[in-house]
């Protein structure tokens, strides 16, 4: 596990998502789903829109800054999370949501690595049906209950969890308790590599490009 002390501050530098820096992969229709891109701690919305070239064309991707600054990047919440204090956690939720709610076409799932990973999972605890899927990419939950966790557990939507068995975030603890939280609440698709650390890899993104096209297939 990471040390607190290796975190720095974070600042809120706006309560909503920031228009002018969402990296779209192609320009929005009505007509196509939307899936939304999360980055991690101190990174940026154009890291994950890399993946974009090897996703299924089925959905337009839209990659999203964090609402946080953070060293030279970005963050959704507060380091080290603190069970007891979701308010980072929730107002990130809460700015997504609002950003989704004013788009034209559906935002039907989220990818999101690490602090994105949570959020993503934080967005359906709050709304069970807020989206229809989501990918978590070496991420956990906000380690408390939510209100929403029963209903989550009841719709129980399609989820992968692709994370490294390296992870330095992750000791096995971590790791069974990411697994039983989303083996009760979401429908769970697991990709482990043995040898990854706190990263993605070419097989785990086959196997979200795999998972994209069977939700694509689903409609």
């Amino acid at each position: 596990m990471t040390h607190p002390s290796q975190y720095g501050p974070v600042e809120l530098i706006s309560a909503s998502i920031d228009d002018d820096a969402v990296v779209w992969a192609d320009p929005p229709t009505a007509d196509t789903p939307i899936v939304i891109l999360l980055h991690g701690l101190g990174s940026h919305e154009d890291d994950l829109a890399g993946l974009v070239p090897f996703l299924p064309s089925a959905f337009t991707y839209a990659s999203l800054r964090g609402i946080y600054r953070y060293v030279q990047g970005y963050a959704w919440f507060e380091m080290p999370v603190d069970p007891a204090d979701p308010a980072s956690v929730e107002a990130s939720a809460a700015a997504i949501e609002h950003w989704i709610a004013a788009q034209s076409a559906p935002v039907v799932g989220a990818i999101g690595f690490s602090q994105g990973g949570l959020l993503a999972l934080q967005l359906l605890r709050r709304d069970a049906r807020a989206l229809d899927f989501v990918v978590n990419l070496s991420g956990r939950p906000f380690p408390a209950p939510m209100p929403g966790d029963v209903a989550l557990a009841e719709v129980c939507p399609p989820a992968l969890w692709g994370h490294g068995g390296l992870d330095p975030l992750f000791d096995g603890e971590a790791e069974g308790q990411v697994r039983g939280f989303m083996s009760a609440h979401t429908r769970l698709e697991e990709e482990r590599r043995p040898q990854l650390g706190h990263a993605v890899d070419e097989v785990e993104l086959r196997a979200i490009a795999a998972f994209l096209q069977r939700r694509a297939d689903e409609v």
